[in-house]
């Protein structure tokens, strides 16, 4: 069985049985780094407080330090250029913003620095917590310090504290893998250009909308059974670095009706000439979505569009393949990570009880203590790292093997259908 090294302090021992009733702009790319400029414990690092006793824990961000943030964030990830300075300071004093954001400090400014942002995602009608992270750097002159490593740490903890129950990272680099995330969660994709899906029918109309539109659009997302629960305002408190990406929502009208709407950007900084964007959200109708995509092509000048469908979309998928369409299997993007297996199966446990007998969910139960996971059915038991748990239970090819009763009882459960982060990744 695979190893997954530990990064974290061990956490409270956490249980679980079921009685009968019942890619984004701010991460890696721009910080470089290696396992050992982390302070990594298997390639020897030490952790912050034995190598520079000196310098302040990972603590939350005070107001005072806001214009030092700014100027840490825009020179991390190169935003001086895209937004004012000013704009910056005043979209981090934001309550919202500096509630769960952490810095590290030396000599009194901010050199470290995470943010971290809350949803609640919605499989089937059960609801649960999840925390995605951003914004994430220290600046080029401490690091190697271990700073990033101890500032994440602290961060799971807190996520812990608050109830999420899994993590979601736009990167995938080392510092992250270390932390036991993996990619994650099935999905298919396509590249599609123009002409490949015919011509849109008579009667159906796209345009482009934004933010201001979201009531138009929010009952066909509503409609999804796998997404995340949003507020109808929630837009209002993305992170300001969200354009960065140059999103772009459609709608799709049928007669004047919205039928279904997509989510698209452009990959992060790339050239205003290249005509290519990623599909990374999409609600209504799946044929109507389809018979709209040859008028956005057309409308938007667009030379391709990536789709990406979830693995439990079966009804886009059939749509796609009978077009003689080509899938290709992949994961959600970045990574992810489970906080809390056992809260996170309780959250399931209507989703369980409809797929098992009562028998099954009687028998079936999860464990958590540290960095790892327990996965029982009665006498049978597998014990793996979290990186291994987070690939049985969303998907991925770090899962285990798992035989016998417990497999079979597995299978018809695992992996748990997951949303793309779009619109909700920090």
């Amino acid at each position: 069985m695979m190893e997954v090294p530990a990064a974290e302090t061990p956490r409270r021992r956490h249980s679980s049985e079921f009685p009968s009733e019942c890619r984004h702009p701010c991460e890696a790319r721009s910080l470089g780094g290696d396992r050992r400029s982390e302070g990594c414990p298997e390639d020897g690092g030490r952790t912050l407080s034995s190598r520079r006793r000196h310098v302040a824990e990972p603590r939350p961000v005070e107001p005072n330090e806001i214009e030092d943030l700014a100027e840490l964030v825009g020179a991390i990830f190169r935003l001086d250029g895209h937004y004012p300075r000013a704009y910056m300071v005043s979209q981090l004093k934001r309550p919202l913003a500096r509630r769960d954001a952490l810095v590290v400090c030396e000599d009194g400014k901010p050199v470290s620095h995470i943010r971290t942002a809350y949803s609640t995602v919605s499989v089937y009608g059960c609801e649960f917590k999840v925390a995605s992270i951003g914004c994430v750097g220290t600046v080029e002159a401490c690091r190697g310090r271990g700073y990033a490593g101890a500032i994440l740490e602290m961060s799971l903890r807190r996520m812990e504290k608050k109830g999420a129950k899994v993590l979601i990272v736009s990167g995938s680099r080392g510092l992250y893998r270390r932390a036991h995330c993996v990619p994650a969660g099935r999905t298919l994709t396509v590249t599609v250009r123009p002409g490949d899906l015919g011509e849109s029918p008579s009667g159906i109309s796209v345009r482009r909308v934004g933010p201001e539109d979201w009531p138009l659009l929010a009952p066909l997302q509503q409609a999804e059974s796998v997404r995340f629960a949003r507020p109808l305002g929630f837009l209002s408190t993305r992170p300001f670095w969200w354009d960065c990406d140059f999103p772009e929502l459609w709608l799709v009208e049928r007669e004047g009706e919205p039928v279904a709407y997509v989510g698209m950007t452009r990959e992060w900084r790339e050239s205003v000439a290249v005509q290519r964007r990623h599909m990374w959200e999409y609600a209504g109708a799946r044929a109507g979505l389809l018979a709209g995509l040859p008028a956005i092509f057309r409308e938007s000048g667009v030379e391709e569009i990536r789709l990406n469908v979830l693995g439990h979309d079966r009804e886009m998928e059939y749509l796609l393949r009978r077009r003689g369409v080509a899938l290709k299997v992949g994961t959600l993007g970045g990574t992810h990570r489970l906080i809390d297996l056992p809260g996170l199966m309780q959250k399931l446990r209507p989703y369980l009880r409809e797929r098992l007998e009562s028998r099954d969910v009687r028998m079936l139960s999860f464990d958590q203590a540290g960095d790892r996971c327990i996965f029982a059915y009665g006498e049978e038991r597998l014990e793996c790292g979290i990186g291994e748990a987070t690939a049985l239970v969303l998907g991925g090819s770090a899962a285990p093997e798992v035989s016998g009763d417990l497999g079979r009882v597995l299978a018809r459960v695992l992996p748990v259908p997951f949303p793309t982060p779009g619109f909700d990744y920090m």
